[in-house]
């Protein structure tokens, strides 16, 4: 049976998924390697990052058991678009690991990450009729960019925005600092969104798949260990963000740390004020939360034999 091996080299973590034909996955490994770090000062991504990123991959490539006859699609999203050294970077890449980075652009990342969503929304709406909609939203929040997704029958209409969860903590420095700006943040989306509604296409729900709400609902399910199965088609409110931002909160740092890990600890908070931002602009209360993102559109793409 077909495989296809997905890698994505997002400005915070490493994600990576082996599926089949079917779609199916069969194994699957994320690790945070912040390879944004410094970016929004140097413009550059840094040597501690490139060293994280390779050894990431090497621990990859053992757990999705790589062989030179894979076929792997390995795409690298909005740090690797801003840096100035970035093929300097994917070049080491290259030749440490083996494996050959696409930079994709923004419009390229919407379109690639709205490919598994849709295919479990479809799923879903063969089961509950609260997702029978004509049009609805999903936003991908990531580490430097955030990409907002209107899904409809006619086909997609997306828009990615240069503001994601490390790049608010590096440019505003504090929570209070990211809420002083939020019009700032907010407008340029805002008009996305307006420009969509002109044209009909007003989303009658809102799904998020990417890692701050998917933590989130972890936190409030209680998880010891992240699950991306238990997690599916569970529904968050804003009271649920705001209260686990409050738990989040109440912990020392090193606690913080324990939880999440050293290079999610600094960030979780602007994620979580973040995503509640956006769902104050969208005018929605609740969200549906999925975990399938641009390494399983990778994939897909590559089982279906199609170029970027």
């Amino acid at each position: 049976m077909k495989e296809c091996i997905g890698i994505d080299l997002g400005s915070n973590s490493l994600r990576g998924v082996r599926m089949n034909e079917k779609y199916q996955v069969l194994c699957e490994y994320e690790e945070v390697v912040r390879t944004s770090e410094g970016l929004e000062e140097s413009g550059e991504i840094c040597k501690n990052a490139l060293e994280r990123i390779i050894a990431g991959l090497e621990r990859m490539k053992k757990e999705l058991r790589v062989t030179p006859k894979d076929k792997i699609v390995a795409l690298t999203t909005q740090a690797m678009r801003q840096a100035k050294n970035n093929q300097e970077i994917l070049k080491a890449i290259e030749i440490a690991s083996g494996i050959c980075f696409k930079i994709i652009k923004g419009d390229e990342e919407a379109y690639i990450t709205s490919l598994a969503p849709q295919m479990a929304i479809e799923n879903l709406q063969k089961t509950n009729p609260k997702y029978k909609q004509d049009c609805y939203v999903l936003v991908d929040m990531g580490g430097a960019s955030s990409e907002f997704i209107f899904c409809t029958k006619e086909g997609i209409f997306a828009k990615s925005f240069e503001i994601g969860i490390v790049k608010a903590k590096d440019k505003y420095k504090s929570i209070e600092n990211l809420l002083k700006c939020k019009d700032e943040v907010l407008a340029p989306i805002q008009k996305f969104i307006e420009e969509n509604q002109k044209q009909g296409r007003k989303a009658k729900f809102l799904v998020a798949n990417s890692g701050t709400p998917t933590m989130v609902c972890a936190f409030k399910m209680g998880l010891k260990q992240y699950d991306s199965k238990k997690v599916f088609g569970e529904t968050l409110h804003r009271v649920d963000f705001r209260d686990e931002l409050e738990r989040f909160l109440s912990l020392s740092y090193k606690e913080r740390e324990n939880l999440v890990g050293v290079f999610r600890a600094d960030v979780v908070p602007f994620g979580i004020v973040l995503f509640l931002l956006f769902m104050e602009i969208l005018d929605f209360q609740e969200c549906l939360i999925l975990d399938e993102g641009v390494r399983e559109g990778a994939a897909i793409l590559g089982i279906l034999d199609k170029q970027i």
